[in-house]
């Protein structure tokens, strides 16, 4: 899974969290029959302070579950380790609840045993609730893992014998839902290791850059030794910035040292340099509404949809939809659907117009294509061709918003590795180059627009784009 797929269960989960401190709270207050929450912190005949206190209360417990690392990634951890941070978490989410009671004077009238002993069921329930629902988790993950889903790709640079027992790990540990690639190095340093490691020599520090450019990898973990190697592990944590891609460093080169980013461990035995995820809790709300809207969006559509599709199938022979390969988050390969708006065959005759591109850059543009069918040639002007998006984005292979899924074609014609660093986040329907030109703009603006996109993300900044990209359409700007 990628990391804006974790945020979002982690965001499901921090409400959830909320949900069970809620429930726990009532069942230690019924228990106890008239415990402290009878005696006046949420009475209902007081609305206001009912409303009040709820949101404190919440805000409390989720400050205490995050500071005591409740949401952080425990993918390569044990789950004795994640108790522990529940069990904190717990502990002070209790310790907020008896303060709030004793400022609001809700204890009075109640004996200071009851007070404990609720407070203890309390505790109780939201460290048992909470616990029960990771461990659920956890085994809803390792069996999903282990079916060759929710896999993140990492390469190793390096072989020594670091390297290799880091991916002894990542083969035996199918839990972790690594997708070991296999070795970087040029030369095999580990003489003990054993034939199928050594088959896994992909290459050498030379061709590495190249590697990353045709690969599709999520992560690459160094495991070089630092003092020997520290420019050329500059150079690969420079080349993965360009290019969007997580860089870790294999954190036993520091035996002796606790390392002040533990925090940001994405598995145990490595320390994250670099990684290119959005970090806002907003990147799982994104997915969350790409979700509702396209699928809102599918249904309030269906009927335009269908008579768009009767329409091409009359006009033109061939067939309706036009399904084409492109280059998703962390350059994986999908089909992207849309309205067919040329002839049959069209791709095959795409070298015989290449001379005429006016793009000026790896993608083609021709303005009056002769391969555009007459309508076609309406569809792609008033956007509708693009409506079969939707369902790209409500599997999860685009997003309504963010840079455009380009052709293999396209992709195989960069000429600067930034460009890559779009790969790092969802494509998209629309973006600013959409609102800001579309085709009328030239390659290199719109790989720059690309960038400022990612750079300054956030859910106002798709919201503003979704609001300008409809005029943009009614105008028809730059589309061909």
């Amino acid at each position: 899974m990628h990391e804006v797929g974790r945020r979002t269960l982690v965001q499901i989960g921090m409400c959830a969290d909320l949900a069970m401190c809620s429930v726990s709270l009532l069942l230690a207050a019924r228990i106890m029959d008239h415990g402290v929450w009878d005696h006046g912190a949420l009475l209902l005949r007081d609305p206001l302070r009912q409303i009040l206190s709820t949101i404190f209360l919440s805000l409390c417990w989720h400050v205490s579950l995050v500071l005591t690392g409740a949401y952080r990634s425990y993918r390569g951890a044990s789950f004795k380790l994640q108790a522990s941070a529940l069990a904190r978490g717990s502990t002070l989410a209790t310790f907020c609840v008896a303060l709030w009671f004793a400022a609001s004077r809700a204890s009075n009238g109640v004996s200071g045993r009851s007070f404990f002993l609720e407070l203890s069921l309390f505790w109780l329930f939201t460290t048992g609730s909470f616990l029960l629902s990771r461990f659920v988790g956890r085994l809803g993950m390792i069996a999903f893992r282990k079916r060759g889903r929710n896999l993140r790709s990492v390469l190793i640079i390096g072989s020594n014998s670091r390297a290799v027992k880091l991916a002894d790990r990542f083969l035996t540990d199918v839990h972790l839902g690594y997708e070991f690639l296999g070795f970087v190095d040029d030369a095999w340093h580990c003489s003990h290791a054993p034939t199928h490691h050594r088959n896994r020599l992909m290459g050498d520090l030379n061709g590495l850059l190249h590697l990353l450019r045709v690969t599709a990898v999520d992560e690459v973990v160094i495991a070089l030794p630092i003092a020997s190697n520290y420019r050329l592990i500059e150079q690969i944590l420079e080349w993965c910035t360009q290019q969007g891609i997580a860089v870790a460093v294999e954190a036993s080169l520091f035996e002796n040292s606790r390392s002040p980013f533990a925090g940001y461990e994405r598995l145990h035995g490595t320390m994250t340099l670099y990684d290119a995820t959005p970090i806002q809790w907003t990147a799982g709300a994104k997915r969350i509404l790409d979700v509702l809207l396209s699928g809102c969006a599918l249904l309030a559509f269906a009927p335009l949809l269908i008579g768009v599709a009767i329409a091409i199938k009359v006009t033109s022979p061939g067939p309706v939809f036009f399904l084409q390969e492109r280059l998703g988050l962390g350059k994986r390969r999908f089909k992207i659907f849309k309205f067919r708006t040329m002839i049959v065959d069209a791709e095959m005759l795409l070298k015989d117009l290449e001379h005429l591109n006016q793009s000026g850059g790896p993608t083609f543009k021709l303005n009056r294509d002769p391969r555009i069918t007459p309508l076609g040639a309406f569809l792609r002007r008033t956007s509708l061709d693009e409506l079969p998006q939707l369902f790209n984005v409500f599997i999860g292979d685009m997003s309504l918003v963010g840079p455009r899924p380009l052709p293999l074609r396209d992709y195989a014609g960069f000429s600067q590795d930034w460009h890559r660093r779009r790969f790092s986040v969802r494509p998209g329907i629309t973006c600013i180059w959409q609102v800001g030109g579309r085709s009328s703009i030239t390659f290199e603006r719109w790989m720059e627009l690309d960038m400022d996109y990612i750079d300054r993300w956030s859910l106002w900044l798709d919201f503003t784009i979704l609001l300008q990209t409809i005029p943009a359409v009614f105008r028809g700007s730059g589309a061909m």
